[in-house]
């Protein structure tokens, strides 16, 4: 290529166009950053459920996440074993919800959150159930202590609500002396659930009525005048409570979505 005079008559040389190979190598570095760049995260909100809310707070989370770019871990566990956890820092989690105040105080007692920020949307109930496929027929409690019943399923008093309340109601109805030797105990509520549904004779549980499904079916249900009111608690973690997202996800599970879900999921609302 002739090079070319510039206005002072010095030659100066010509510059020759970028090869093809530069642009394609310039693109192809292009589209990795674009694809390799990850995109703006989304919120993130870390739940500590008592485990009979587990299914259904999925359920909300899922109507929630519908309009709302966000990132929902469950952690669902019995109360106590969340409360536990909390304090001694081996779970984090930015809302706690307590299937009995006891374990809600716990939280409050351990500065974990404030009492006043702790609210109690939903109640339960109590209920005895048997297999599906269990021929068994009781119709009230002092059925669990003839023969036909050989073992009676309960909640782990120690750490979990639904089998503080089934050991209250046993003990209240002059029960709990008399067929202790019958009864076997699990750690929550999905376990104990789980558990029943494979035993096909002389085996009841008593669980919340929330967590029947179609392997299970409902005798009775127990007086509530035996045991304290059934009431779940409902907390942000002080670590987290000015949170916008936290927040903006405490606002939803007061919307009428959230309650609708509740009522068809059997929990009963309380209206505190």
């Amino acid at each position: 290529m002739t090079p070319e005079k510039n206005n002072r008559g010095i030659k100066m040389p010509m510059l020759s166009p970028l090869p093809s190979r530069f642009w394609r190598g310039l693109l192809s570095t292009l589209f990795l950053f674009l694809v390799l760049t990850p995109p703006a995260l989304a919120e993130h909100l870390r739940l500590a459920l008592a485990n009979s809310t587990c299914e259904v707070m999925k359920k909300i989370g899922a109507a929630y996440q519908a309009s709302t770019p966000v990132e929902i871990d469950y952690n669902c566990k019995s109360s106590g074993l969340l409360a536990k956890g909390l304090r001694g820092g081996a779970l984090h989690a930015d809302i706690f919800v307590s299937a009995d105040q006891e374990w809600m105080d716990f939280a409050v007692e351990n500065t974990l959150v404030a009492r006043e920020q702790v609210s109690s949307p939903w109640g339960n109930r109590l209920v005895v159930a048997v297999a599906s496929v269990n021929p068994l027929q009781l119709n009230n409690l002092q059925d669990l202590a003839s023969e036909q019943v050989t073992d009676i399923l309960i909640g782990d008093p120690s750490t979990a609500p639904f089998g503080r309340y089934a050991k209250e109601a046993l003990e209240s109805a002059g029960l709990w002396g008399r067929i202790k030797d019958k009864i076997a105990t699990r750690k929550n509520i999905t376990l104990l659930a789980e558990s029943l549904a494979e035993k096909k004779t002389g085996t009841a549980g008593i669980l919340f009525r929330t967590n029947l499904n179609q392997h299970l079916k409902e005798s009775f249900a127990i007086d509530t005048r035996l045991h304290k009111p059934i009431r779940y608690f409902l907390a942000p973690l002080k670590s987290s409570a000015n949170k916008e997202e936290v927040r903006d996800f405490l606002k939803f599970l007061q919307s009428q979505t959230a309650r609708q879900i509740f009522l068809a999921e059997r929990f009963e609302p309380t209206g505190h």
